[in-house]
């Protein structure tokens, strides 16, 4: 029987994983860091953010960009030198920054959550605001129900909409705004991350239903798989393996939860083959629980 490998352990929350020069990088939410971890061995903290980060990605030159959820702020971080901050957007901001993507061109694209999760009731009026180091920042997209993970997928960039349940298509201007809105999928639960693998497919966590879909390049469902006992957070690919981000929640009678998140893998000619059954891919424990 072929299962999950747990890969990883020792995260809050995994979100916004990268593959980038041999690694994955994580943004540990709630442990206020981003981490790496190379095969064999242990997540090492990279950077401390005291404003707890958010998204990330990587710059075709290799910077890595990152977002903070408390301060509504994007920095840059070369690997030498203290981050710089790129924007702050200070008190503009209706809820917390998430996830983001940066583009080939130069262009990232952030979205703005539009109420504070787990404080206030969900409305539809999150934003995804877009900068570029040429041309700053400013809103290029308005009304999404809680905009989460993306990609960039030729000239069009997606991005899962959480509260909508769906996954949201539009075009890239040259300007970077974003334009030609379309709804790619209508999905049975709350995406979180999302990420493209090798074949084109777009693999898609839901949070509260505990699984990992994969769709058609078109949005159709392919397969799933389950993940039981555990949030479904976000996901990566490199060119030989699926990373699937998750994390159990326990709710204590006094203070915050208890977080314990954990990165497993699966070889991704395990998901190329025709009949996938996910009732033959639940994860093994976490190591150590």
């Amino acid at each position: 029987m072929n299962r999950l490998a747990t890969w990883a352990t020792g995260f809050s929350w995994p979100e916004a994983p990268r593959w980038h020069r041999g690694a994955l990088w994580i943004s540990d939410v709630h442990n206020f860091r981003i981490a790496q971890v190379q095969d064999g061995q242990d997540a090492k903290t990279v950077l401390s953010v005291a404003e707890r980060p958010a998204g990330m990605d990587f710059t075709s030159g290799g910077d890595l960009l990152y977002a903070t959820s408390l301060a509504a702020r994007l920095y840059r971080w070369s690997g030498d030198a203290q981050p710089e901050l790129l924007f702050d957007l200070g008190d503009g901001l209706n809820g917390n920054f998430n996830d983001m993507i940066v583009g080939p061109d130069g262009w990232a694209w952030v979205g703005e959550t539009g109420f504070a999760f787990g404080q206030d009731e969900p409305v539809n009026r999150g934003r995804i605001h877009g900068f570029h180091p040429d041309h700053g920042c400013r809103v290029v997209a308005e009304d999404v129900f809680f905009p989460n993970g993306m990609i960039v997928a030729g000239n069009r960039l997606i991005l899962c909409e959480t509260f909508g349940k769906q996954l949201t298509s539009f075009r890239i201007g040259q300007d970077g705004a974003l334009e030609d809105r379309r709804i790619l999928a209508k999905l049975p639960g709350h995406p979180d991350g999302l990420c493209q693998d090798r074949l084109g497919r777009l693999w898609v966590p839901l949070l509260f239903e505990e699984r990992f879909l994969c769709l058609s390049a078109d949005g159709d469902h392919l397969f799933q798989i389950d993940v039981p006992g555990q949030m479904a957070i976000s996901c990566a690919a490199d060119r030989e393996r699926l990373f699937l981000c998750a994390a159990t929640l326990k709710t204590l009678p006094e203070g915050p939860p208890e977080r314990h998140g954990s990165v497993f893998s699966l070889p991704m000619a395990e998901t190329e083959q025709p009949a996938v059954e996910s009732s033959r891919l639940a994860p093994e424990p976490p190591l150590g629980r």
